[in-house]
């Protein structure tokens, strides 16, 4: 259980980086990673799910492209399609957009599977 937002926050980081993305088969392009996360996501009480959606949206537009694709993945299958879009705006008109957006297809693609059919 996390007792302070502090608390919160690093257990949120570590559902990023645990496991490491392609460190296993299952875990190839950070599907343990989003599936973990959106489940932490609904766990939450809503100050928590307020923090925590802040974070997310904040790393959707990270250098850090583990981070970005991840959160974009995350926020797709929280529904949260406005701050998508909002990710790929900002990815287009970065220098290497077209790479990063790419990996954001990955990530949508993965909320996808997890969603199920639309």
């Amino acid at each position: 259980m996390t007792d302070s937002p502090d608390a919160l926050e690093s257990e949120i980081l570590h559902l990023y980086q645990e496991p490491g993305i392609g460190a296993s088969y299952h875990n190839t392009y950070g599907e343990v990673n989003i599936q973990a996360l959106v489940d932490k996501y609904r766990s939450l009480p809503p100050e928590g799910m307020e923090r925590m959606l802040e974070m997310v949206i904040g790393f959707s537009t990270s250098p850090d492209l583990s981070s970005s694709f991840v959160s974009v993945g995350v926020l797709h299958a929280l529904g949260r399609i406005r701050e998508v879009d909002m990710a790929y705006r900002w990815a287009e008109n970065r220098e290497d957009g077209q790479r990063i957006t790419s990996h954001f297809d990955i990530g949508v693609s993965i909320a996808k599977h997890f969603s199920g059919p639309a």
